[in-house]
C-alpha cells in the first residue's frame, strides 16, 4: 500500500451508513484523508473517496465514504502485468485526486506534528490526544 500513499489503517465502519456492502475500509494517505473500500468478492472492486467521520457518542467514530472519485475492479490473480500496472496507476491517480481535495481541511497538530482529519482534531491546531494533555483533560 505504500506505493499509493500509505501508511493505511483499517477503520471501523457502520454498514447501515453510506457504505452498505461488505468489505474492508482503509483510511490513509496523510491522516485519514482518503478512504479505500475494498469489497470482499473474489475479484473485488475498490472504491476511492473521501472519508467522513461522525461521533454518534463519545466512544464511537463511524466512517462513511463520500465524494467517490473512482470505483475500480481489482485485476484477477492471473491478469497480465500490464492490467495490474494500469489498475495501480488508476488507483494512485484516484488517491491523489481525493487527497488534493481533502488537503485544505487537514489539521497539523502544533504539539506532535501529526496530520489528522478534522474528526480527530480538538480544534484547528491540535489532535485530540495532545489537546487532552495540553489542556488537562487526560488521565
Amino acid at each position: 500500500m505504500r506505493s499509493i500513499g500509505g501508511p493505511w489503517a483499517v477503520a471501523r465502519r457502520i454498514a447501515e451508513r453510506e457504505i452498505e456492502r461488505p468489505g474492508t475500509l482503509l483510511l490513509g494517505r496523510a491522516g485519514p484523508s482518503v478512504a479505500l473500500l475494498v469489497g470482499d468478492e473474489v475479484d473485488p472492486d475498490v472504491v476511492v473517496g473521501r472519508p467522513v467521520g461522525t461521533w454518534p457518542d463519545p466512544a464511537t467514530l463511524e466512517w462513511s465514504v463520500v465524494d467517490v472519485e473512482a470505483s475500480l475492479r481489482v485485476p484477477h490473480r492471473d491478469a497480465p502485468s500490464a492490467d495490474v500496472d494500469d489498475f495501480l496507476a488508476s488507483l494512485g491517480d484516484a488517491v491523489e485526486a481525493v487527497f488534493e481535495r481533502v488537503r485544505p481541511s487537514l489539521v497539523i497538530c502544533r504539539y506532535c506534528g501529526r496530520i489528522v482529519a478534522s474528526e480527530l482534531a480538538l480544534d484547528d491546531s491540535a489532535c485530540y490526544a495532545c489537546g487532552a494533555h495540553a489542556f488537562g483533560t487526560a488521565d
